[in-house]
C-alpha cells in the first residue's frame, strides 16, 4: 500500500495538534484561582502517584504550569536529572531551590492567558519528549473530552451509557459484546466501512472514537499505539503499530523481526532500518463486529506481550517502557 495512504507520523502530529487545541481552550476558561492537574499515565501505577502537570489561573490574565514527579505527600517522587535537563531545554525554568514548602516546587512556566496556545504546545512537547507519551490517546484528562459528533461517527449504538459506567475506558480492548456484535453489516463504500469501524472501536474502548482527516483511528494497544483504517479498496481494514522507533542495533532488529514473523499468528513485522512496525489486515466482505473485535483483541495482546523485550533489545538508551516508569531508575537502558 502506498505510504501516503497511511502516514503514521502525520496521524501522530495531528493528534498532538488536536490535544493542544483542546488544552488551550480549557486553560482560557479557567477562572482566577482555579487549578487542575494533567496526569501522566504510567501503566500499572495508581493514577494519584504518577507524574503530573499542574495548571493554575493566577489573577485575570496569567497562567502558571508546574511539572511534578508525582508520588505521595509523604514520599514525593523527584524528577530524574535527565528529565530536568530536557525540561530546561524546552523552556521550563527550575523551581525555587530555596523554597521551604514540601514537596519542593518543580519546573515551572508562567505566561499570559492570551498565550494559552503556546503553553498548550509546550505541554504537548513535554509529554511526548520528556515522558515518552507517543500520542495523546493515552491521556484521558484532555484527550478524552468529547467533540461534537461528526457525521462519520453516527454508525451503531451510542457508547455514552457504557462510558458513564466505565469512566475513561479500558487500557485494553474487551472483545465481549451482545447480539448486535454477531449481526452482519453489509459494507458498500469506504465511508460506510469507516463508520462501522468507528462504532466498533467506540464499543471496545467505551468512548466516542473520531477518525482524523485521513479516516485513521488511533487507539491504545496496551502500552503501544495502534492505527486502524478502512482501506479505500474494500473490504480491507488495515492495522499499523510503530513499535520501536530510533532502533540502535540494526542487526539485532533484523534478528528479532525474523523471530517475530516466524512465531506471530496475527501480525507481520517490518524493519525499515530505523523503525520496527507491526502490520495486520482484516478482510471481511460482510462486516461482523465480533470478528473485528476479536482480531483487535488478539493484535493488542500480541503487541503488548512483545513490545517491552523488543524495545530493550534493539532501542538501546532510547528505550522507554511506560510500565516501569514509576521506578526512578527505569525507562532508560
Amino acid at each position: 500500500m502506498p505510504a501516503f495512504e497511511f502516514d503514521v507520523d502525520a496521524s501522530i502530529a495531528a493528534g498532538w495538534d488536536r490535544f493542544a487545541s483542546r488544552l488551550a481552550d480549557l486553560l482560557r476558561d479557567l477562572i482566577p484561582g482555579a487549578t487542575f492537574d494533567l496526569a501522566v499515565p504510567v501503566l500499572g501505577a495508581p493514577s494519584p502517584l504518577t507524574p503530573f502537570i499542574r495548571f493554575t489561573a493566577v489573577g485575570q490574565r496569567r497562567l502558571e504550569a508546574e511539572v511534578s514527579g508525582g508520588g505521595s505527600d509523604d514520599a514525593p517522587a523527584p524528577l530524574r536529572p535527565a528529565q530536568l535537563a530536557q525540561l530546561a531545554a524546552l523552556g521550563w525554568r527550575a523551581g525555587d531551590a530555596g523554597a521551604t514548602a514540601a514537596p519542593a516546587p518543580g519546573p515551572q512556566v508562567a505566561l499570559p492567558t492570551d498565550r494559552a496556545t503556546e503553553l498548550a504546545h509546550l505541554v504537548a512537547g513535554t509529554l511526548e519528549q520528556v515522558f515518552g507519551i507517543r500520542h495523546p490517546v493515552f491521556l484521558h484528562d484532555v484527550a478524552g473530552v468529547d467533540e461534537p459528533d461528526a457525521p462519520g461517527t453516527a454508525f451503531g449504538p451510542d457508547p455514552a451509557d457504557a462510558a458513564a459506567a466505565h469512566p475513561g475506558g479500558p487500557t485494553e480492548p474487551d472483545a465481549s459484546g451482545d447480539a448486535d456484535d454477531f449481526r452482519p453489516r453489509p459494507i458498500t463504500d469506504p465511508d460506510q466501512a469507516t463508520r462501522a469501524v468507528g462504532a466498533a472501536l467506540a464499543e471496545v474502548y467505551r468512548r466516542r472514537m473520531h477518525p482524523d482527516e485521513h479516516d485513521v483511528f488511533t487507539v491504545p494497544a496496551g502500552c503501544v499505539l495502534l492505527f486502524v483504517r478502512a482501506h479505500r479498496s474494500l473490504p480491507l481494514i488495515v492495522f499499523r503499530s510503530p513499535l520501536v522507533t530510533g532502533v540502535q542495533d540494526a542487526a539485532a532488529a533484523e534478528t528479532e523481526v525474523a523471530i517475530l514473523n516466524r512465531d506471530s499468528l496475527w501480525c507481520r513485522y517490518v524493519f525499515d532500518g530505523s523503525t520496527i512496525t507491526a502490520e495486520s489486515e482484516f478482510v471481511d466482505r460482510v462486516f461482523v463486529p465480533v470478528n473485528f473485535k476479536i482480531h483487535l483483541a488478539e493484535i493488542t495482546a500480541e503487541l503488548d506481550d512483545v513490545y517491552p523485550d523488543l524495545a530493550r533489545r534493539v532501542a538501546g538508551g532510547n528505550s522507554r517502557d511506560l510500565r516501569a516508569s514509576d521506578d526512578p531508575g527505569a525507562g532508560e537502558t
